[in-house]
């Protein structure tokens, strides 16, 4: 049996029976129909909280502005190491540390799929509750949650640390160029639990409507990511034939001890938040208790967004070998530089998915499927200008965005810009799938989400990259122009499907 409420944990505002509010929760019986245009907004149900009395574009406005600048400060964290070990002393080490970090980044991206599962069966659960004014299920979903984010991420550390050598032998590092992989990946390993506190507890607390408390953790997370890896990596201010360090000189031991002790710092940030009760959510000790029901409510969830997101990792893992087996060198770092220039544009997006993930969740819970389609449409329109707007640079200005994070590197100077050209077109397709794809999970419809998403990967994705990188012998183009033709197709998938209506009648 769960603990008994405490009395931030009952329900605010109103008075619910038991069966009332599992039809809300569960999306159980008919849809409640939209309002009508002759209804006025004070006679429609309002959501709680920070979002209580606000029109929707302002609700989509502020819960995007926070996320947004947390996601400028998430690119930030990984643009970081990349343009640090751009600026290490040597060529030949600069090339090597930057392949390093390449390999390195996908595999801490695959050790926080597990934590960044759990995040998306919580936000369900958490912004339903939240719209339906119901704290004591709100403050379970945070603290089973958390209990699940911090275990897989002792589980996904440990294992990623261990397998750290085949993994850089697996993909043909060799030299100091694997060393540094093995150690890029195993000191960022040490902080991957810690990190399940960071992203879980900001997913929930956007979940809630408070967008700002992650932004702040992040901000710290940067400041200190900045300054620790920096200096004890060594910086090279001079030339090769004038060379004039900064730090200790650790190279790319020095750029992951950084990282890792950044990311820590920042877990132990957002517990405070949410030990504080700042916002609509609060974690208390009771509810780090294993409780196997919010568990299982979680991880059903959960489920089918970790098969997709493993899918998509594992698809881009593949990429990763057909990038190390094209007889181009630098095309690893070239690669990890156009993606990371590239994310300027769809960091936007996804911090506009937030709100359209939430919105969905809280609007469901409340018990209006019509005003949460409402929402997710402004979001979509938003990213769509956002991306766009960007992908002008990246088709007419590519260079000199390139030579910000590699100034020095031939090799990356002629290889990324035309990346970003075959990149450029798809963004506003790009738009639409992470905000339709977004606003499905915030709706629990998460096997769908994962249904398109697979679909797309195992056909579009894999075969067509193959094919145009090798039969066709256009190489690194060939492999981005196979990426950009996916996520062109599932952004359309995504949305015809979700005009079908079916994601409002998912249970979560």
């Amino acid at each position: 049996m769960p603990p008994s409420p405490t009395p931030d944990d009952r329900p605010a505002k109103r008075r619910w029976t038991r069966s009332g509010l599992r039809g809300v929760l569960l999306g159980a019986g008919e849809p409640a129909p939209p309002a009508s245009s002759k209804t006025s907004r004070s006679q429609q149900k309002q959501l709680s909280g920070r979002l209580a009395g606000l029109s929707l574009p302002r609700q989509v406005w502020v819960l995007s502005l926070w996320p947004m600048l947390e996601q400028l400060l998430n690119f930030l964290v990984g643009t970081v190491d990349i343009a640090i070990a751009g600026r290490l002393e040597g060529e030949t080490t600069r090339l090597a540390a930057m392949d390093a970090i390449a390999v390195g980044a996908y595999f801490t991206w695959l050790m926080t799929l597990l934590q960044a599962a759990v995040g998306v069966g919580a936000s369900a659960i958490v912004a339903r509750a939240i719209g339906a004014s119901h704290r004591r299920l709100a403050n379970a979903g945070v603290g089973q949650a958390l209990l699940l984010g911090v275990s897989s991420g002792v589980f996904a550390g440990g294992a990623v640390l261990i397998a750290a050598p085949w993994i850089a032998r697996g993909l043909g590092l060799e030299g100091d160029a694997a060393a540094m992989a093995v150690t890029y990946i195993r000191i960022t390993a040490l902080s991957i639990p810690m990190c399940g506190a960071l992203f879980v507890g900001g997913a929930v607390l956007r979940a809630a409507g408070d967008t700002r408390s992650p932004f702040l953790a992040m901000l710290l997370v940067n400041v200190l990511n900045i300054a620790v890896s920096a200096y004890l990596a060594g910086v090279n201010y001079g030339t090769d034939a004038d060379p004039r360090s900064f730090g200790m000189g650790l190279g790319v031991a020095g750029i992951a001890a950084g990282t890792a002790i950044a990311w820590t710092f920042g877990g132990f940030v957002i517990l405070a938040f949410l030990l504080s009760g700042r916002s609509e959510i609060r974690l208390r000790r009771h509810r780090l208790r294993p409780h196997p029901h919010t568990m299982r409510r979680i991880i059903r969830i959960a489920l089918p967004n970790l098969a997709s997101q493993l899918g998509f990792w594992s698809i881009n893992f593949v990429l990763l070998f057909y990038v190390s087996r094209l007889d181009e060198p630098g095309a690893f770092g070239a690669h990890m530089i156009a993606i990371r220039v590239e994310s300027v544009a769809f960091l936007p997006g996804f911090a506009i998915s937030v709100a359209a993930s939430t919105l969905t969740g809280q609007y469901l819970g409340l018990g209006d499927p019509q005003r949460a389609k409402q929402a997710t449409y402004l979001a979509t329109a938003a990213a769509v200008a956002i991306m766009s707007f960007c992908s002008i640079f990246f088709f007419f200005t590519p260079e000199p965005l390139v030579a910000l994070l590699s100034p020095d590197t031939p090799e990356h100077l002629a290889l990324a810009p035309p990346l970003l050209r075959i990149a450029a077109p798809v963004m506003p397709m790009f738009a639409v799938c992470i905000i339709i794809g977004s606003a499905m999970q915030g709706a629990g419809d998460t096997k769908a989400t994962a249904v398109i998403n697979f679909s797309g990967l195992f056909t579009t994705r894999l075969v067509g990259a193959y094919l145009l990188a090798f039969t066709f012998g256009l190489g690194l183009n060939g492999i981005w122009i196979g990426m950009m033709a996916d996520l062109g197709l599932r952004g359309l998938v995504f949305l015809l499907y979700y005009r079908t209506g079916r994601w409002a009648q998912r249970e979560v």
